[in-house]
């Protein structure tokens, strides 16, 4: 059985040595007497003296490659994290990185004092933190006053005060403990303890964020977890700034050592490549107590052999020291240590940026898709609104539409005015056609077509109101720190709002039918003028029959020589009377063929213009504002995935200038 003075404490670097229970023979008896009375700790048998520290080359490779990299990430950082009013608390937060930074900066600098922190972190009060830190720090042989020191360090902290610094070396500040121990100083480098409180709340949020910062700050970050109050899958689940992704980082789970299957499964939970180590530090305690009590009694020796091997509390210190070991081949281990913490800082600062940037992608796919609604709602009531105010065209199943309904309906009532406008009517009527077909026309012309563009007007009207406000709410929902508040597309959008074409009117979808209307008064007064031209032709074909019937009687009477007989006479007038009302009468028939050919195009040119204005003014009035909207949503959006694919690019050629570095 290993003996835990010696082999529990043996740092991974140095010679290996078996320390084996029977091994204890062989060690100076003059120690092993030592031991046995108290007088030499074991701490303080394994301990080695303090080298002077130095900074690293400024001229190495490595060394600049990080700097340089530190320097362009807090370049970086301001065009990815909001900042001034638009900054937020938290881990993704400009403030928090560049504090960060700043200090990772001052810790590579030759002007900055040389200590490894070690800053440990309890998930909850459950977790064995403080108790941790306590079989660590407290040496079994120490005086009683160092020992209460030790124990009751919290209880001269305030309740507000969330950390506290533990080192060897005596330091002025306020909310530190300096403490002579072996454990301290064993490493050969110097060590600085940053005990923090558990968190109140969110066990696996790393608590406040002076918490988190200083565990992305520490150089061996030590995360202690109780299971059965901390669930170790919430934990593991961390995000990517986490502390646990620090390569020097530590998972204690507080608990026996365990089977090699729960081993496995906990393994299985994690995602970074931090070491898992089950330490259970209430019985590292009952060691030091019974070593405490009896350190002359072998059984009491054996006892805390057991126990203190059994808490596995020499498998952190010994992760420790392989930590400070993997560097032992630099000129300065504990620069060498900063700069691969600036390394991970930087790491996890990139990961915060990659995260922000994942969540503004979300963002601008969220506007896309709210905009992409709002434009369904917009096509859906363009192709809805022709369907519902004109019928499909051409009809349904062979039906007519709106317009050539309306303009069969009025046509057949102009048809029978014009039907009684006969030839022969027209002698006592002839002034009255142009009123008598004017009038028809007014009284026929669509009038059900036009209550129904009123009614369609007014549904027009609210859907406009709707789609507006819609688009005003679309666009209140992005305030002042949102990248899409554009007061320019909100100053465009009330403009149109108040434009004096705005507006939605009756007047808007029955102007067409007043204009077309008005197109039939030329083909009327050509009617007019054709019926008068009509009349005079009769009227002067039957007064020229009349004068040749009556020159033929006058030449039977031998007034003058007709050169033909009276009968012969009586038949050319007769018949140059009724050729001149025949061919008078079929002029008239022909002057209504033309106009009710312009009546045909005017229909036709009227089904052209309700159309072009019910298009018109649904683009121009009522999807103006919504249009406008989305078209102007549409262009931010692309503009900011074209800038987060920038920054996006800019952040892996700063995380692959960063692996180079390592």
């Amino acid at each position: 059985m290993p003996t835990c003075l010696v082999y529990s404490l043996r740092p991974s670097f140095l010679p290996s040595v078996s320390y084996r229970y029977r091994d204890v023979l062989s060690f100076p008896k003059t120690v092993a007497v030592h031991l046995s009375r108290g007088r030499i700790t074991p701490w303080a048998a394994l301990s080695t003296a303090t080298p002077a520290a130095v900074k690293p080359d400024d001229g190495s490779v490595a060394y600049q490659h990080t700097l340089t990299v530190l320097h362009k990430t807090r370049s970086l950082l301001p065009r990815i994290f909001p900042s001034g009013q638009q900054s937020v608390p938290g881990i993704e937060s400009l403030e928090f990185w560049h504090e960060l930074l700043a200090s990772a900066y001052n810790d590579l600098s030759p002007t900055r004092a040389n200590v490894i922190r070690i800053a440990v972190y309890g998930c909850d009060d459950f977790s064995g933190a403080q108790e941790l830190v306590t079989a660590l720090l407290e040496e079994p042989f120490a005086s009683e006053s160092q020992k209460e020191s030790v124990r009751t360090r919290w209880k001269s902290m305030p309740d507000d005060r969330g950390s506290m610094i533990i080192q060897d070396a005596p330091s002025p500040a306020s909310g530190s403990l300096s403490i002579h121990s072996s454990w301290l100083q064993r490493f050969g480098v110097p060590i600085q303890v940053l005990e923090l409180r558990p968190p109140t709340h969110d066990p696996w949020s790393f608590g406040d964020l002076s918490t988190s910062k200083a565990l992305l700050a520490a150089d061996v970050p030590i995360v202690v977890c109780n299971p059965t109050s901390t669930p170790l899958p919430s934990l593991l689940s961390s995000p990517s700034s986490s502390p646990l992704n620090h390569p020097n980082a530590i998972l204690v789970v507080t608990s026996p050592i365990p089977s090699v299957a729960l081993s496995r499964h906990v393994q299985s939970l994690r995602s970074y490549g931090a070491p898992t180590l089950f330490i259970d530090a209430a019985r590292a305690l009952t060691a030091l107590r019974v070593i405490s009590v009896e350190p002359s009694s072998p059984v009491a020796v054996q006892k805390y052999q057991n126990e203190f091997e059994g808490s596995n509390l020499s498998s952190l210190t010994e992760t420790i020291a392989s930590v400070i070991a993997s560097k032992s081949a630099a000129s300065n281990v504990v620069a060498a240590i900063h700069a691969q913490t600036a390394r991970a800082l930087i790491q996890d600062s990139l990961s915060a940026c990659h995260s922000t940037l994942e969540r503004a992608v979300r963002g601008v796919d969220e506007i896309s898709e709210r905009v992409s609604t709002l434009e369904d709602r917009v096509e859906e009531a363009r192709a809805r609104v022709g369907l519902e105010v004109f019928g499909a065209p051409g009809g349904k199943n062979g039906e007519e539409d709106e317009i050539q309904r309306a303009v069969n309906v009025a046509k057949r009532d102009v048809e029978r005015v014009m039907n009684d406008l006969t030839w022969w009517r027209l002698l006592w009527r002839v002034d009255d056609v142009r009123e008598i077909v004017g009038g028809a026309i007014d009284r026929a012309w669509c009038k059900d077509l036009e209550m129904k563009l009123t009614f369609h007007a007014g549904r027009l009207a609210a859907l406009q109101q709707s789609l507006t406000t819609s688009s005003m709410a679309l666009l209140a929902s992005l305030p002042s720190p949102s990248p899409f508040c554009s007061p320019v597309l909100q100053n465009t959008l009330s403009q149109l709002v108040s434009a004096p074409a705005y507006p939605l009117d009756a007047a808007a979808f029955t102007a067409p039918l007043h204009s077309r209307r008005h197109q039939l008064r030329f083909p009327t007064a050509r009617l007019h003028s054709a019926a008068q031209q009509t009349v005079l032709g009769m009227v002067g074909s039957t007064f020229a029959g009349l004068g040749v019937a009556w020159a033929g009687w006058a030449g039977q009477l031998g007034l003058f020589d007709m050169g033909m007989q009276m009968e012969t006479a009586i038949a050319v007038g007769m018949l140059g009377a009724v050729a001149g009302v025949r061919w008078a009468a079929g002029r008239f028939e022909k002057a209504k063929k033309r106009w009710w050919q312009d009546w045909d195009r005017v229909g036709e040119g009227l089904a052209r213009d309700l159309k072009t204005t019910l298009s018109r003014t649904m683009d121009d009035r009522v999807l103006i504002v919504s249009k406008t909207a989305c078209s102007g949503l549409e262009q931010l959006a692309a503009e900011r995935r074209d800038k987060i694919d920038e920054l996006k690019y800019e952040v892996t050629v700063l995380e692959e200038e960063l692996q180079r570095s390592n």
